[in-house]
C-alpha cells in the first residue's frame, strides 16, 4: 500500500486554479438562454474565488513573502487579486439577463488563469525551492477555508 502524500498549499492552491479553469470549461458549453444555471455556475466559481484569494491573501502571500524575497511578483499577485475583485463586485450586481454577465465572466476566468499560471510558473517554484513549510501552510489554509465556509 503506497503512503499518502502529504497535503501541501501548493497543490491546494493548484486545485483551486484547476476548479476554476474546469468551471469555465463547463461555463463555455452551457446553454446561455439557461439563466438559473448560468447564474448557479458563476455564483459557486465567485464564492469559490472569494475563499482561494482570501487565504492566498491572509495566510500563503505573507508566509512565502519573506522567504521567496520578490517584492515585484508579490506586490503584482495582490494588484491582481485588487482586479479580480472588482470584477466580482460587478458580476454581483448584475443579473444573467444582462448582456455583459458572460463577458464579465469570461473576462474573470481569463484573468484568473493569467494570474494562476504566473503563481505556478513563478511564485510555486520559488516557494518549494526555499523550503516554506507547505505542509503547515496546508493546515492554515484548511482550517480558514472551513472557517470561511461555516460563515455563508
Amino acid at each position: 500500500m503506497r503512503k499518502a502524500k502529504p497535503m501541501n498549499a501548493v497543490d491546494l492552491l493548484i486545485e483551486d486554479h484547476e476548479y476554476v479553469r474546469q468551471s469555465f470549461k463547463q461555463f463555455k458549453k452551457m446553454d446561455q438562454e439557461d439563466k438559473e444555471a448560468l447564474k448557479g455556475l458563476v455564483s459557486q466559481v465567485c464564492a469559490a474565488l472569494k475563499v482561494h484569494m482570501k487565504v492566498e491573501e491572509e495566510i500563503f502571500y505573507p508566509g512565502i513573502r519573506r522567504k521567496i524575497d520578490d517584492e515585484d511578483l508579490m506586490h503584482e499577485a495582490q494588484i491582481e487579486h485588487d482586479a479580480a475583485k472588482a470584477l466580482l463586485r460587478q458580476l454581483e450586481r448584475m443579473k444573467p439577463g444582462d448582456p455583459r454577465y458572460g463577458p464579465t465572466f469570461t473576462v474573470l476566468c481569463e484573468y484568473i488563469d493569467h494570474h494562476a499560471k504566473e503563481e505556478e510558473k513563478e511564485m510555486f517554484p520559488k516557494a518549494r525551492r526555499r523550503k516554506v513549510d507547505l505542509q503547515g501552510f496546508a493546515k492554515k489554509i484548511v482550517a480558514r477555508k472551513i472557517a470561511l465556509e461555516r460563515r455563508k
